[in-house]
C-alpha cells in the first residue's frame, strides 16, 4: 500500500465518525456524500445530496427523494379507493408491506379507513405488475408479491428473501425489485469514453492490477458483482450506478465558482481538510488550481464544539493561526482549510474533527450572535462574591463560573447547578457537593500510548498527610520491580501498575486511597491552600 492510500484510509476513518453535513433546512442540490442507511427507505448506499436531522442527538440520514417524500397519495395503482397517508408510527415487525410482503418499517403511508400500509419505496414507486421491455434481461417480466425459498438474484447473485421479478419463459430466472432496472451494460455519464459491463467481483479479485473499489464513493462494492471498464480499469458500486454523483455543484460556502467532477483519478491535497486523498475523486476549479473532496462541499461557516467553549468559524486559508488541533492534537497546516476562534487566537480545529459525531451538535450558527454569560447582580468583598438579597456568598471563581459549559463528554452543553447534598461525580466518581455541570471516559497520549481515567487526572501532584511531616508526591515507577507495602493499610503497592504517593526524604509509600479516601476533592484543596 503506498503512502497515498495510507493517507486515504485515515481520511475515511474520519468520515465514519463525522456527520454528513447538509442542514435539514436546506436544498439538496450539493454534493454530500455519505455511505449510511437511509432512514427513509432503510436502503444502505451511497448517498449524494441528501438530508440530515438537525435535531441534537439523532442521527437521521435520507436520501433527497426520501425525505421530500409526499404527505399524501392520491391513487396509489394498489389502493385508489382512499388517499395514503405518510406515517411516522411505529408498525410491527412482523406487518407486512400490502405491496412487496416486506417487513413495514417507519415511516410508511397508511389508510386510516382500510388498515392499508405501504412502506416508502412502494407508496412513491410502486412496482408494475409486469415488465414488458425490462433492461436486464431479454424476456418479459412478471411481478411476485412472495417466495418461500430464497433464490438467487439474476443481476447481483446476492439471495432474494421476498419480492421479486422472474421470467416465465426462463426457469430459475429471478431479480430483486431494484436490480431489475439495472441493464448488463452501461453509458454511465461520468464514465463517457466506453460503456460499463456487469462483471463478477471474484474476476475482479483475480486480477491484481484489477480496481476493486468503487471510483466514486471509495468503498468496495460489498454484492458479487459491479460495472467494470475494462479498457480504463474503471469500477463502480450498484448504487453509485443509480445514484451516481452529480457532475457539477455551485456552492459559494465552498468556492465562488461551480466544481466539476475529475473523472481521472489523480494523488491531491483537499483544500478544505488539508488531507491527501487518491482513493475517491476530487472537485476541482481549474481556473483557480481548487481541489475538494466531494464530502468537504458545503461545510457550515460557523458552529460549536464541545472542545471548546466559544464559536468557531471556518476558513479556507488558516494561516498563521494556532498549529495544534483542539480535538486531536495534531499538526494543523496554515495552508489549507479549517476552523478557528475568533476569541482564542491560537485554537484551531481540523475541518473533519470539527464534525466528529461526538464532537458538533449539528447545528450551523451562521448569522446568529453568541450568548454572552452574565452574573449580576453580585457584591464584592474582598475575593469573595456575596449576593446583595440573601445570605448567599460565592469564591471569585465560583461567581465567574459559566451558566452553560461545553464538556467533551456529550455535543449539547451543560447548565450549572446548585445542589448541596454529597453525591458521586458520574465521571470521575469523586464525591462531591455544591456547584455542579451534569460514563466511563478515558484521557489517553497518543504519542506515549499512556491512559488515565479521569479520577486520576485529577489527582494533585503534591498533598500533605497526617503520617508524614513533609508533602507527599504523586509517582509512578514502570520500571520498579514490586515488593513494596503502603505504610498506612500495610498491604502490598505494586508501582508498575498504579499511582502512589511518596515522600522522598523519609521513603513513606502510600496507596491513592489510603491518601485521599472518599474527600479526595476536599483533602486536594486544603493541600493545595498549604503547599502555595
Amino acid at each position: 500500500m503506498n503512502e497515498d492510500s495510507t493517507r486515504e484510509v485515515s481520511r475515511e476513518e474520519i468520515r465514519k465518525d463525522a456527520f454528513a453535513i447538509k442542514p435539514s433546512s436546506a436544498p439538496s442540490a450539493d454534493a454530500m456524500f455519505r455511505y449510511a442507511e437511509c432512514d427513509g427507505c432503510h436502503v444502505e448506499e451511497p448517498i449524494y445530496g441528501g438530508y440530515i436531522c438537525n435535531e441534537l442527538n439523532c442521527y437521521g440520514f435520507f436520501h433527497k427523494e426520501c425525505a421530500e417524500a409526499p404527505p399524501e397519495i392520491n391513487h396509489h395503482p394498489s389502493h385508489s379507493e382512499h388517499p395514503l397517508l405518510l406515517t411516522n408510527d411505529s408498525q410491527p415487525k412482523d406487518s407486512p408491506c400490502d405491496c412487496c410482503g416486506k417487513n413495514l418499517l417507519s415511516p410508511c403511508y397508511t389508510c386510516p379507513t382500510c388498515e392499508f400500509k405501504v412502506d416508502l419505496i412502494c407508496g412513491m414507486k410502486p412496482s408494475p405488475p409486469a415488465i414488458e421491455n425490462p433492461m436486464c434481461h431479454d424476456h418479459s417480466l412478471v411481478f411476485l408479491k412472495k417466495r418461500e425459498v430464497d433464490v438467487p438474484c439474476e443481476a447481483c447473485k446476492e439471495s432474494i428473501g421476498g419480492p421479486s421479478y422472474s421470467c416465465l419463459e426462463c426457469h430459475n430466472v429471478y431479480f430483486h425489485l431494484d436490480c431489475v432496472h439495472l441493464p448488463k451494460e452501461v453509458n454511465h455519464p461520468c464514465h463517457p469514453s466506453h460503456p460499463l459491463k456487469v462483471v463478477a467481483s471474484e474476476s475482479l479479485a483475480d486480477n491484481q492490477d484489477a480496481e476493486k473499489i468503487c471510483c466514486f464513493c471509495g468503498v468496495q462494492p460489498e454484492k458479487k458483482v459491479c460495472y467494470h471498464c475494462s479498457v480504463c480499469n474503471f469500477t463502480v458500486c450498484f448504487g453509485c450506478i443509480k445514484n451516481p454523483p452529480p457532475l457539477v455543484i455551485e456552492n459559494t460556502k465552498t468556492h465562488k465558482h461551480p466544481l466539476r467532477l475529475l473523472l481521472s483519478r489523480i494523488a491531491f491535497t483537499c483544500k478544505v481538510c488539508g488531507i491527501e486523498g487518491y482513493i475517491s475523486k476530487p472537485y476541482i476549479c481549474v481556473k483557480c488550481d481548487f481541489l475538494v473532496h466531494g464530502d468537504c462541499i458545503g461545510l457550515p461557516r460557523v458552529i460549536n464544539i464541545n472542545r471548546h467553549d466559544h464559536q468557531i468559524s471556518f476558513t479556507q486559508h488558516l494561516g498563521r493561526r494556532g498549529t495544534q488541533c483542539g480535538f486531536c492534537w495534531r499538526d494543523v497546516s496554515q495552508y489549507y482549510g479549517a476552523y478557528f476562534c475568533s476569541v482564542c487566537p491560537n485554537y484551531t480545529v481540523h475541518s473533519l474533527c470539527a464534525f466528529n459525531y461526538n464532537a458538533w451538535d449539528g447545528v450551523d450558527l451562521e448569522g446568529i450572535p453568541e450568548r454572552s454569560e452574565d452574573i449580576s447582580p453580585f457584591k464584592v468583598v474582598g475575593q469573595i462574591y456575596s449576593c446583595t438579597e440573601c445570605c448567599f456568598v460565592l469564591h471569585e471563581k465560583c461567581a465567574n463560573l459559566p451558566m452553560m459549559k461545553r464538556f467533551l463528554f456529550d455535543r449539547a452543553p451543560y447548565m450549572l447547578e446548585c445542589d448541596r447534598s454529597a453525591t458521586y461525580c458520574k465521571l470521575c466518581g469523586m464525591l462531591c457537593a455544591g456547584f455542579r455541570f451534569p460514563h466511563d471516559y478515558m484521557l489517553r497520549c497518543d504519542k506515549c500510548d499512556f491512559d488515565l481515567c479521569l479520577y486520576c487526572v485529577t489527582l494533585p501532584e503534591k498533598i500533605w498527610h497526617m503520617s508524614d511531616e513533609h508533602p507527599l508526591t504523586l509517582s509512578c515507577d514502570q520500571n520498579g520491580s514490586g515488593g513494596i507495602w503502603c505504610d498506612v493499610c500495610e498491604a502490598e503497592l505494586d508501582p508498575r501498575k498504579w499511582f502512589f504517593y511518596t515522600c522522598s526524604e523519609c521513603g513513606v509509600v502510600l496507596h491513592v486511597q489510603c491518601v485521599l479516601g472518599d474527600f479526595s476533592p476536599i483533602v486536594t484543596l486544603g493541600a493545595r491552600s498549604q503547599l502555595s
